[in-house]
């Protein structure tokens, strides 16, 4: 449950900087005077001073002796007023306090909190609940319109049951919604979802929470496996239309909380609720789980091509320097002296006897010139092709822009193998 210090409600500093003493607590000529005019008695004034300062910081009042005392030093001392804060309590229990909490409004024009700032809070914390979760973040927006409107805030119990009220009442409402939307297939899908089955050491709802491992091509595919699991339990993704995707988040994060026991506790219309809202969000997570482990097992095949390619050029750097060498005979032969003919001739006596496996050399060096790793990926590809096609026929491709050639080849793919 939070308490007043998860949100926005203000609340006196025990240990105020002298800077925060000076420009929140210092009484302003017009404040003093307002103050002289209603009363002369040094307690009277003392507090009528505590209380107009502290409820301009606070929006709300607070007995005097409560008031951390640097403050109530502060405050006495830019009155002139001395030796009082050991009377505070008295100033407390008088009449006169009543009096001037209301002279407090007036001069700040604040109507003080009642049936209209109810009203207030409650239209707030409803409108705030339909698509927020948190308490605090209701709370606050209702202290912020509270604020605007110039009201008195009410003790923090209150708008922490208001707001409370206010959640659970909606909440209600879009879970009613959704247990409404439901085919009696769905509802009975997600009720054996919530029920042990006798002889399994493993729940389906414990299944349904499993997390990904590392990402070696073996755990990939299990994992691939358990996403297809889940996508055929997403039977009531639809169900969720007209309820906010921050009220969906929230309620597959109440329900990661709880053990099956503890689920089963709860009425049948959150029951379902939440079960339906875990596996929408798992399936979303596990879609993004598998594509980083795809683009992982990518790159790590695209990586050993380009140490193969570097372990290939150092282990044939001899051969390499013997195609310069040979390139170097012939360019000399074609410079020498003599006739096109005996040019041809010296050069024609450079290649005889190994052409072919010049020939043969060059083209291997050609096929991965310019840092070409590729003729290399193949090898590493092998044992992790039917891992990445299981991957690219469970995860839906879609296009981010209007072109869509890269996904129309991948359909293509998928139907000439007949995966799809």
């Amino acid at each position: 449950m939070p308490s007043a210090s998860d949100t926005a409600y203000p609340h006196l500093k025990a240990n105020p900087s002298a800077k925060e003493l000076d420009e929140i607590y210092t009484p302003t000529a017009h404040e003093l005077d307002f103050a002289q005019r209603r009363t002369r008695q040094p307690l009277q004034l003392a507090g009528l001073l505590l209380l107009l300062k502290t409820f301009q910081r606070l929006g709300y009042f607070v007995r005097c002796a409560e008031i951390p005392a640097p403050i109530v030093r502060h405050v006495l001392q830019c009155a002139s007023l001395l030796g009082l804060p050991e009377q505070m309590d008295v100033y407390d229990a008088s009449t006169a306090r009543d009096r001037h909490t209301a002279l407090v409004r007036e001069f700040l024009r604040v109507t003080a909190y009642g049936s209209d700032a109810k009203r207030v809070i409650i239209e707030v914390c409803f409108q705030a609940a339909h698509t927020r979760d948190d308490l605090p973040d209701i709370i606050n927006m209702a202290i912020e319109e509270l604020i605007r409107q110039r009201f008195e805030l009410p003790a923090f119990s209150t708008l922490l049951r208001i707001a409370r009220t206010a959640r659970n009442t909606v909440n209600r409402r879009y879970q009613s919604r959704f247990c409404e939307s439901l085919s009696e297939a769905a509802r009975q899908r997600l009720l054996i979802i919530t029920s042990r089955i006798n002889g399994e050491s493993r729940s389906l709802w414990e299944r349904i929470k499993h997390e990904p491992k590392q990402s070696t091509a073996p755990q990939m595919k299990d994992f691939l496996d358990h996403l297809r699991w889940l996508q055929q339990q997403d039977v009531a993704a639809d169900a969720f239309a007209e309820i906010p995707e921050a009220k969906i988040r929230q309620f597959a994060a109440e329900a990661r909380s709880l053990d099956l026991s503890s689920l089963n506790d709860m009425p049948e219309r959150k029951r379902l609720t939440l079960v339906a809202a875990l596996i929408l969000k798992q399936v979303a997570r596990a879609l993004d789980d598998s594509t980083e482990m795809f683009i992982r097992q990518v790159k790590k095949m695209h990586n050993k091509a380009e140490e193969a390619l570097v372990n290939y050029r150092l282990a044939h750097a001899e051969q390499t320097d013997a195609l310069i060498a040979t390139l170097r005979d012939i360019a000399s032969a074609y410079k020498s002296d003599g006739s096109r003919e005996q040019r041809m001739s010296m050069i024609e006596a450079l290649l005889e006897k190994n052409a072919d496996e010049i020939l043969a050399q060059c083209v291997a060096h050609n096929a991965v010139a310019e840092n070409n790793y590729l003729p290399f990926l193949p090898r590493y590809y092998s044992d992790r092709r039917r891992t990445l096609f299981l991957f690219l026929e469970t995860v839906p491709l879609v296009s981010t822009t209007q072109d869509r050639v890269l996904t129309d080849a991948m359909a293509f793919l998928l139907r000439v193998l007949g995966i799809i």
